[in-house]
């Protein structure tokens, strides 16, 4: 019995570990795939296994609002802003944004079927912070068909 519950063990383990092996990550599984607040909603994003991997864009007004962020330090719209990917596993992904030095949002991505949720913690200067939950749907439409 002791053979048998050692040998169901080790399978275990190597099974997974082979899944930690696979190199797969969030963004390499969700390469090029874009989701919509909703069918009527004018904000889509797009998610990119490279340079700029969070691609938004608001096509709300007449003329898209376009953003689109990479690792490390960036400007945008004339501020300095870093951003850090913390966790980039299969089935989530997490960044942080920070403005001078002092984190100011943590988003944590995940996907259930067609359906991204973005869980974000806000934190303000005055070391409050607050949390918002957006679920956006899978979408054909994407951030390029809109911004270069």
């Amino acid at each position: 019995m002791k053979k048998l519950l050692l040998l169901t063990t080790l399978f275990l383990a190597f099974s997974c570990s082979k899944d930690d092996e696979s190199g797969e990550t969030f963004l390499k599984k969700y390469d090029g795939t874009s989701w919509r607040i909703d069918a009527n909603d004018s904000e889509i994003l797009t998610l990119i296994d490279g340079t700029y991997f969070y691609n938004f864009v608001n096509t709300y007004d007449d003329v898209p609002y376009c953003n689109k962020l990479k690792e490390g330090v960036q400007t945008i719209n004339g501020g300095q802003l870093e951003v850090t990917i913390k966790k980039n596993e299969p089935d989530e992904m997490i960044w942080e944004l920070k403005i001078g030095g002092v984190v100011r949002s943590r988003n944590r991505l995940s996907v259930d079927g067609e359906t991204l949720t973005d869980r974000g913690t806000f934190f303000d200067e005055d070391g409050s912070s607050s949390d918002e939950t957006y679920t956006y749907t899978k979408t054909n439409a994407s951030y390029s068909d809109y911004c270069n």
